[in-house]
Order: C-alpha cells, then sequence, then structure tokens
C-alpha cells in the first residue's frame, strides 16, 4: 500500500477519533460557544430547580458519562407574560478548549414546565459534542467544573434561516450556531441553576 493510499484509508478514523476527544474533553471552538449569552441583560427572576440537586451542589453520578448518561429534569416556574416562548441552555464554562455546549432546547411553551420535555414543538438542538440533545459532562480528571443550566424566556421563536415565510410557532428548528444569536436577542428574563462534576 502506498504512503498517500494508507493515509488517505486512515483519514476517516482519524477523523472520528479526533470528535470522541473532543466530545469527552471539551472545546469545539466558536461555532458552539455560548458566552455571548452573559451578555444578555434581562432580569434574573426565573426560578430554576432539579430534584437531583441543589444550586451550587454536585450533579449526581448518573447524569454525566460515569453514569448512564441521562439528563437530569430541570424545572422553572414564573415565566413573564409577554413570553412567546422558552429556550434551555446547558454549558461547561471552565472546558478546556471554551465553553462546552451540553444542551440546547427551544419551542418549550411559555408557561412553568420542565425538561425532559414531551411537549410538541420542542427540539433538541446540536450540541458541542457533535451529537443532537444531551450529552453528559465528561471533565478531565482532577478539576471540579461547573454546568449552567440557563432557562430563557424568550419575546420571539427560535426559527432556521432558511426562508421560513413568518417566525412563528410553526418554523423550521435552527443549529445551535443559528439558535444561539437568537436567544441572546430575544431574552426578557432568565434564570440559573448551577451544578458542578469532578471525576
Amino acid at each position: 500500500m502506498s504512503p498517500i493510499t494508507f493515509a488517505r484509508a486512515w483519514l476517516p478514523v482519524a477523523m472520528a477519533l479526533g470528535a470522541i476527544a473532543l466530545g469527552a474533553c471539551g472545546g469545539g471552538g466558536t461555532s458552539k460557544d455560548t458566552g455571548a449569552l452573559q451578555t444578555i441583560d434581562a432580569p434574573a427572576s426565573i426560578e430554576v430547580t432539579s430534584p437531583a440537586f441543589v444550586d451550587g451542589a454536585a450533579i449526581p453520578r448518573a447524569n454525566t458519562c460515569d453514569g448512564t448518561g441521562g439528563p437530569p429534569t430541570i424545572s422553572w416556574t414564573t415565566i413573564p407574560a409577554a413570553a412567546k416562548t422558552v429556550a434551555v441552555v446547558v454549558d461547561d464554562p471552565d472546558a478546556p478548549g471554551g465553553t462546552f455546549l451540553h444542551w440546547l432546547v427551544i419551542g418549550l411553551p411559555p408557561r412553568p414546565g420542565a425538561v425532559p420535555s414531551a411537549a410538541a414543538g420542542v427540539s433538541e438542538l446540536d450540541n458541542t459534542g457533535g451529537t443532537r440533545g444531551w450529552t453528559p459532562p465528561c471533565p478531565p480528571a482532577g478539576a471540579t467544573h461547573h454546568y449552567r443550566f440557563t432557562v430563557y424566556a424568550l419575546r420571539d421563536y427560535i426559527c432556521a434561516d432558511n426562508g421560513d415565510a413568518s417566525n412563528g410557532p410553526g418554523c423550521s428548528a435552527p443549529s445551535s450556531v443559528q439558535a444561539l444569536p437568537q436567544i441572546r436577542d430575544t431574552a426578557i428574563a432568565r434564570g440559573v441553576l448551577v451544578g458542578t462534576y469532578r471525576r
């Protein structure tokens, strides 16, 4: 086998291994960076809670890569009357490669609720690990990471930038890259619950 043929044969394997490493260790570049959301000047009037952990406490092992890896239940109250929809963003600002987006849920009804959700119109978007929906905490050993479960009340719907005639509840779901700026620009209230995890 020539060097060129060998390189071509191993390229898909190398790319797959790189994706796995990225998902486990953090990073993902700026395309999924949620840092801009921290500039939102919206009242912190939404109370966010979980039956799995209290604010500032450890996320159960079961909800991480060291357990079964399912998402914890997150609930919220006090959504403003002007809100049309709710979004949930879960990120890790301590990830070594930059803020890691673990979960982005849009299309939630504008009322007290919870995720995971089976409500009509709800969409789980892509995360920094390259999958859709929740990707569990899996930080490098030795450091405590902080996971922000932020709920946003939005004054408009989050839609794909694909020429849909109306920006309404029936519009096409966007990618995370398209959704994050829309969340930033339409948030009218927010609330956050922080969980930690250390391996």
